[in-house]
C-alpha cells in the first residue's frame, strides 16, 4: 500500500480526479453531489490502470489481426466505452445538461471527440517519449489527464472549448486512428522494389526471424535489407539513468535487470523480459543466423550504438533514408507488441509497414529459458561460448564465417 500511495501516478491521479471534481463542482456549485464524489474518486483510483488496461486491449488486437488501425480502433472503443460511462453518471447526477451538448453532436458526439482528443494526444505524448521526451508511462498519464480536465471544460457547455474540442477531437483522431488505416492500405498494396529495414531486440535471432525476413525480401523484390537490433532499449536507458532499475547481474552474456527501491508500483518496467543478451552479441548472432540461411548477399547488419543511444530508431532510420535517396524504403515488424512499437515509429518516418502475424509458438523469451531447435545452427554455436561454464578466457578468439570476435568481458566484440 506504501508503494502505491507513493507513486507518482497515484499522485497525479489523484491531482487530476481534483481538477476534474473542481471543474465540474464550481460552475454547477455541486461540490457536494455524491455522482461526482463517486466519479472522481473512480478516476483517482482507476486513473493508472487506464493507459495500462489501453495498451493490452491495443496489443491483444494487433497481435491477432496484424492490423495497426483495428487495433487502435479496439483502444478507442475500449476509451469511448469508459468516457461514455462516467459522463452517463454525471448526466444521471445532474452535473452535465445534455441541452448543451447539441453543439457537439450530444452525449454520444461529444464521447466520441472527448475519445478521439485522448488516442491522439496519448499517441503523440508516446512518439515524444520515443524521441526522449519524458517517460512513456508518465507521459500517457499526464495527456489523459489533460484531456480530462479539457472535456470537462467543453462538457459544461462553454461553447468556445467546445469549438476547439470539434477541431481538436477530428484533428486527434485522424492522429490516433485514421492514419493507421492509410498506412495499412498502403502496406497492403503489391508494391515491389527497393529497400528494407527490419528494426527490433532479437533477444536473441530465432529461426521465425529468418523466415519473415526470407518471405520479406521475394514478396517485395528488395534489392537489400538493413537489419539493427537495439542496442540498450530506450525505456531501460531512461529507466536506469532515473535509478528506478538496475542490472542485477551479468552472465551467459546476458544482462539481468531488477527493480530497485526507487521502481514506481505502476510501471511494467520489464514487459519482454529482464533478460537481455549484450548488444554485441545480438550482433554477432544476427551475423550468424544471415549467414546460417543463406541470406548474406541480400541483408547488411548494422550495428551504430552511437546513434541509437542518441536518437533510437528514428536515427537508424535516417541512416538508412540518407544511403539509398530516391529508393522505397519498407520496414519489416511483427505484430507483438515490439512489432507495435516499430510499426508506430514506421509510420512516423513514412516508411512503407510490412506486418508480420506471429502465429507460430517460437519466442525468443522461450529460448533464453532453454527452448531448443529454435535457433539456427551458429546462433546456437555462439550462446553455448557465451555461457560462463564454457572453458574461455578474456583475449580468447572466436570466427564465424568470415568474421572474427574477441571475447572480453561477457561480450564477442568483432575484431
Amino acid at each position: 500500500m506504501l508503494k502505491y500511495l507513493q507513486s507518482a501516478y497515484t499522485k497525479l491521479a489523484f491531482v487530476m480526479a481534483l481538477v476534474m471534481y473542481l471543474s465540474y463542482g464550481l460552475p454547477t456549485q455541486s461540490l457536494g453531489n455524491w455522482y461526482l464524489i463517486s466519479v472522481s474518486l473512480f478516476v483517482f483510483l482507476f486513473l493508472p490502470y487506464f493507459s495500462k488496461v489501453s495498451e493490452i486491449v491495443e496489443s491483444y488486437t494487433m497481435l491477432k489481426t496484424a492490423s495497426s488501425f483495428i487495433a487502435k480502433l479496439a483502444r478507442f472503443l475500449w476509451q469511448y466505452l469508459f468516457n461514455l460511462v462516467v459522463i452517463f453518471i454525471l448526466i444521471q447526477g445532474s452535473i452535465i445538461d445534455t441541452t448543451r451538448l447539441v453543439s457537439v453532436g450530444g452525449v454520444w458526439g461529444a464521447t466520441a471527440l472527448i475519445s478521439f482528443a485522448s488516442q491522439g494526444l496519448q499517441y503523440i505524448v508516446m512518439a515524444l517519449a520515443n524521441r526522449n521526451i519524458g517517460n512513456m508511462y508518465f507521459n500517457i498519464t499526464l495527456a489523459l489527464s489533460l484531456n480530462m480536465a479539457l472535456g470537462a471544460i467543453a462538457a459544461l457547455g462553454y461553447r468556445e472549448v467546445q469549438l476547439f474540442y470539434v477541431v481538436f477531437g477530428i484533428i486527434m483522431g485522424f492522429i490516433g486512428a485514421f492514419y493507421s488505416l492509410i498506412t495499412d492500405i498502403i502496406g497492403a498494396l503489391p508494391i515491389r522494389g527497393g529497400v528494407g529495414i527490419f528494426c527490433g531486440t532479437f533477444n536473441p535471432v530465432h529461426v521465425s526471424h529468418m523466415k519473415i525476413l526470407k518471405n520479406f525480401i521475394e514478396k517485395r523484390n528488395l534489392e537489400k535489407v538493413y537489419l539493427h537490433s537495439t542496442v540498450v532499449p530506450k525505456l531501460h536507458q531512461v529507466f536506469l539513468k532515473e535509478g528506478t532499475i538496475r542490472i542485477r547481474e551479468i552472465k551467459d552474456g546476458m544482462r539481468f535487470y531488477e527493480r530497485t527501491a526507487k521502481s514506481d508500483y505502476h510501471i511494467d518496467y520489464f514487459a519482454t523480459g529482464n533478460s537481455f543478451y549484450e548488444a554485441e552479441n545480438r550482433y554477432a548472432m544476427l551475423k550468424a543466423a544471415v549467414q546460417d540461411v543463406g541470406l548474406a548477399d541480400k541483408v547488411e547488419v548494422l550495428f551504430l550504438p552511437e546513434i541509437y543511444e542518441k536518437k533510437g530508431f528514428y536515427g537508424i532510420i535516417d541512416y538508412v533514408k540518407e544511403n539509398n535517396k530516391g529508393k522505397r524504403i519498407y520496414g519489416l515488424h511483427g505484430s507483438d507488441g515490439g512489432g507495435r512499437l516499430v510499426r508506430s515509429i514506421y509510420d512516423e518516418k513514412f516508411i512503407i509497414p510490412n506486418v508480420i502475424r506471429r502465429t507460430d509458438n517460437v519466442s525468443a523469451t522461450a529460448i533464453r529459458n532453454g527452448a531448443k531447435g529454435m535457433t539456427t545452427p551458429t546462433v546456437d554455436k555462439i550462446r553455448n561460448i557465451l555461457k560462463d561454464s564454457y572453458p574461455k578466457k578474456n583475449g580468447d578468439k572466436f570466427k564465424f564465417y568470415n568474421e572474427t570476435y574477441t571475447y572480453e568481458n561477457q561480450k564477442l566484440l568483432k575484431g
